[in-house]
């Protein structure tokens, strides 16, 4: 009994192995703070690679407002706007804020934003079909087109040195866009296009614009309409001297009208006042013509240079006549065989025009030197204004 007494409690005692599961909890719980602080030192370092990171990226910082040009970005913006400058159409417009510059054939780009800032691109292209009929009263072209980015309130001209070109005498590559560097992360951008005064504002999010008086230059003609329409012809000439000068050869004595063109802009004038604009009108006209004298054997011919000059109802051209290819004297310029001469005068918009008045005056010199008469010719021509429009 007392051997059997002995031996229950060992029995009783067995159940003791589950006690080691406390054991194992309590040796990983013991665990957590070492995976913490693992934790936290792999936080700490993934921090400092970031640090050093940064710190060892030596690229010069931007300069708030500076440019750059990416001869390689082939992307096209999310949205365009219309932009008619006096010669030309173009799409305009502004992308989104970026952190940085497009790559270099894949290479990082050499530069970085300035601190706290970013990079915006902004474009102005000439359309296909972009030309617009220019009007001008003297060469070279004056007028320089302004671009500038708007962003959050401040400005970033675009155009100037090492920007765009806008300049219809300029060189063939106009236009195209450039990275401009900005301050802080902009979120309201607009472009704004200067001619003369007047500024046409895209609206960099969907492409609005808000053109005020350019909007009229989407009226003009094509290039096409303009080479396509027929001429005037002046009619017979009245003769208003009473010289006995005759010309000797009359189909010299020519007077049509080439075109006309009704334009909010002329460079050199600017813009139109309010509910006016100019009507352009080209003449073609002989700038010298042949001229005789006398009978038998005391004929005398000679050459004599033409004066032109006009005159819309009572009204006088802006400037006196111009020569068109003159005017258009330039690179790759088209020179007119007809010579024409430029005439400009100031019209209602959109309203009849007066009857047009053209005068050819020249004053002959015969007879020998010191010893001289001079002979005035006067011819004049009178077109209806319906003809003109």
């Amino acid at each position: 009994m007392d051997h059997e007494s002995s031996v229950a409690p060992v029995a009783e005692a067995e159940p003791t192995a589950p006690a080691a599961a406390p054991t194992l909890g309590r040796r990983r719980r013991s665990l957590w703070p070492l995976v913490a602080a693992l934790t936290v030192v792999v936080v700490a370092l993934a921090v400092a690679l970031v640090v050093v990171r940064s710190v060892d990226d030596d690229r010069p910082r931007a300069a708030v407002g500076q440019l750059f040009d990416s001869p390689f970005q082939q992307d096209d913006l999310a949205d365009y706007g219309e932009v008619l400058l006096p010669w030309a159409r173009t799409k305009t417009g502004a992308g989104d804020v970026r952190e940085e510059l497009p790559d270099l054939l894949g290479a990082a780009a050499n530069v970085r934003a300035p601190e706290g800032g970013r990079f915006v691109r902004v474009e102005v292209k000439l359309e296909k079909d972009y030309q617009i009929p220019l009007s001008a009263i003297a060469r070279p072209y004056a007028q320089e087109t302004e671009v500038v980015l708007r962003a959050d309130g401040r400005d970033y001209p675009v155009t100037g040195r090492g920007g765009l070109v806008l300049d219809p005498n300029g060189p063939l590559q106009q236009g195209g866009g450039r990275w401009v560097a900005v301050e802080g992360d902009p979120t309201d951008l607009e472009v704004r296009v200067t001619v003369d005064g007047v500024t046409q504002v895209v609206d960099a999010s969907d492409g609005s614009v808000e053109a005020g008086q350019a909007v009229d230059l989407a009226e003009l003609p094509s290039q096409e309409e303009i080479r396509d329409a027929p001429d005037t012809p002046c009619g017979a000439p009245r003769r208003l001297d009473d010289s006995e000068v005759r010309v000797d050869y009359r189909p010299g004595l020519e007077c049509r009208v080439q075109f006309t063109l009704r334009t909010p802009y002329v460079d050199g004038l600017g813009w139109a006042e309010e509910g006016r604009e100019f009507l352009i009108v080209h003449v073609v006209r002989p700038h010298r013509l042949s001229l005789v004298s006398g009978r038998g054997d005391d004929t005398t011919y000679w050459d004599d240079e033409l004066e032109l000059s006009a005159r819309l109802g009572d009204a006088q051209p802006l400037r006196p006549a111009g020569n068109v290819n003159q005017l258009n004297a330039g690179f790759l310029s088209i020179q007119d065989p007809d010579d024409p001469d430029q005439l400009v005068f100031d019209v209602a918009r959109g309203e009849p025009v007066a009857d047009l008045t053209i005068d050819y005056r020249g004053e002959a010199t015969d007879g020998e030197p010191f010893v001289s008469e001079r002979r005035p010719v006067h011819f004049q021509w009178t077109i209806a204004g319906g003809d003109l429009s």
